[in-house]
């Protein structure tokens, strides 16, 4: 599933009881802020930023997006950054995919059914 929140284009996609998402924006290079120095209010916070947007995205409130069994909420912040807030029951990975950042969020235990 792919679908736009702000200048941000989102890409998830759900497989083997794991979810992949990928950050992109036709505005520049889409980078995962691992170098963040800022206090976190939120222990499960992810942060995208643009390397050099043309322009900076604009601010835009949280909403919550459903796939399958995984939950998330997105921002952006008026720095243009966006944030992916996620359960503290999920387990993220983060590796490269065709050279762009990408989750990878998996629960901690199997699913009951």
């Amino acid at each position: 599933m792919q679908f736009t929140f702000g200048d941000y284009t989102i890409r998830a996609h759900e497989l083997d009881q794991k979810l992949s998402v990928q950050v992109t924006s036709e505005l520049g290079e889409v980078h995962l802020n691992d170098d963040d120095q800022r206090t976190s209010d939120f222990p499960n916070e992810i942060c995208f930023y643009i390397k050099n947007p043309a322009h900076k995205p604009e601010a835009k409130g949280l909403k919550k997006f459903t796939f399958g069994d995984y939950t998330f909420i997105l921002g952006i912040n008026y720095a243009g950054e966006l944030f992916l807030f996620h359960s503290i029951q999920l387990y993220v990975g983060k590796k490269l995919i065709n050279g762009k950042d990408t989750l990878t969020l998996a629960f901690l235990k199997d699913l009951k059914s």
